[in-house]
């Protein structure tokens, strides 16, 4: 998706792409980026990749990362060493430890390149850049709060119209809403590492440790296989069917959300009313709300879809735009 939004760029040019096992590069004159050859084309090494972008002009080279792979985010300070910006998707190289992070980030800085990562969290929606916009102008951020997961948006809005729990997230990995595995996006480690991501650029100091988190994965399922788990689903549909069913009966709905308060970040379920703004959720939507001091009275609100790969695609754009 993202290849075929930079066919329309003509100041921009794609030099090569790459997957998992290969590697292809691709002619200056070339305009149309076809991928089909890729499978053919030679053997991935990432030192031989580093070398050629390091033969392009200095400073001219985006390096875009949209793998969610740990082999690829340790390569990020090879990359600014060798002064190629960084734009990723991938939540990774922001969510390691603290001192990783602050290395990762001084290393950016020192060699003067861009490392932009805006679709960590709401895709393509602007809420990193608005929190670093506030930030530099002098405003304090109090509270962060709100959904931040397109997946969990759509499971509750879903279970709310009478789906059942399995159906749903076997419907929401076809649709490409949530992992092959689903168990990244029930375990709440996704919001975890969103809400850690806030917290770090506001200039909160951060241990995944120190979050506290409610997982959806039932007990009897954390540490089954893949197939397994999506087998055993079904054992909870009736449990998850009487939750939504109370909670309907009071004019309330279940909202899966983070909160970043006073230093510290809390994830999980709660039951807020039907009409509320986050009640009306719906789809993949998210709905993200910032507090600070000038906005305290009126806080900020940011909403709009926070999964699909267009508009993720079209996140990732937008940073390289900026370089």
């Amino acid at each position: 998706m993202l290849v075929k939004q930079l066919e329309n760029h003509r100041s921009l040019r794609v030099v090569g792409i790459c997957n998992s096992q290969h590697v292809k590069w691709f002619r200056s004159e070339e305009a149309n980026y076809q991928r089909r050859e890729l499978q053919s084309s030679p053997d991935k090494n990432w030192y031989e990749i580093i070398q050629k972008l390091v033969s392009y002009k200095q400073g001219s080279v985006i390096f875009v990362d949209a793998t969610g792979s740990v082999e690829v985010s340790n390569l990020y300070p090879k990359l600014f060493e060798n002064q190629i910006h960084v734009v990723t998707a991938s939540k990774l190289a922001n969510t390691q430890s603290q001192e990783t992070f602050d290395r990762l980030h001084q290393l950016a800085h020192d060699f003067d390149v861009k490392f932009h990562y805006e679709t960590n969290v709401g895709a393509g929606l602007p809420v990193l850049s608005t929190i670093k916009n506030l930030t530099a102008s002098g405003d304090e951020i109090l509270e962060i709060s709100g959904v931040v997961s397109g997946t969990m948006t759509y499971l509750f809005s879903e279970l709310e119209n009478g789906a059942t729990f399995s159906e749903t997230v076997n419907k929401a990995r076809t649709l490409g809403y949530a992992e092959p595995d689903p168990r990244d996006d029930l375990s709440g480690e996704d919001v975890v590492r969103k809400f850690m991501i806030l917290a770090r650029i506001c200039g909160v100091r951060m241990e995944r440790k120190e979050v506290n988190v409610k997982s959806l994965i039932p007990t009897h399922l954390k540490n089954v296989n893949a197939a397994q788990f999506l087998e055993g689903l079904a054992e909870v549909d009736a449990s998850w069917q009487k939750k939504i069913a109370t909670e309907k009966e009071q004019g309330r709905v279940l909202r899966y959300t983070g909160k970043l308060q006073n230093g510290k970040i809390e994830v999980g379920i709660e039951s807020v009313p039907k009409l509320s703004a986050l009640g009306s959720l719906t789809g993949t939507t998210n709905l993200i709300t910032i507090r600070t001091r000038r906005y305290n009275d009126q806080p900020l609100t940011i909403q709009g879809p926070g999964a699909g790969k267009e508009v993720t695609a079209a996140g990732v754009l937008a940073d390289i735009l900026k370089i």
